[in-house]
């Protein structure tokens, strides 16, 4: 079943090393996929502009190894945006 990134389902992603392996990686892809989906599609970017911001639970470490990899991929040019700026679509809440 695929993952719907709605604010609510982003919420409850739980990102933090002190889980089974697998949950957390399922948990990672799930959060990458609704981050992409708020910068770069449609329903994605309206419900930002509607709603503000994803909050997603994670450990900090975690939360900034994958900024730093969204980073690289906009500096690559990488990720189609709307602007020519990457601003973050998420807020993370520990």
């Amino acid at each position: 079943m695929p993952f719907e990134p709605s604010h609510e389902n982003m919420a409850n992603l739980k990102l933090y090393p002190d889980q089974p392996v697998e949950v957390l990686a399922a948990d990672l892809r799930r959060a990458f996929s609704g981050i992409v989906a708020g910068n770069v599609k449609e329903v994605g970017i309206r419900a930002i502009e509607e709603f503000g911001p994803y909050k997603i639970n994670g450990d900090k470490e975690i939360m900034r190894r994958m900024d730093d990899l969204l980073q690289g991929f906009v500096a690559q040019h990488r990720m189609k945006l709307p602007g020519s700026a990457y601003i973050p679509c998420y807020e993370i809440c520990t």
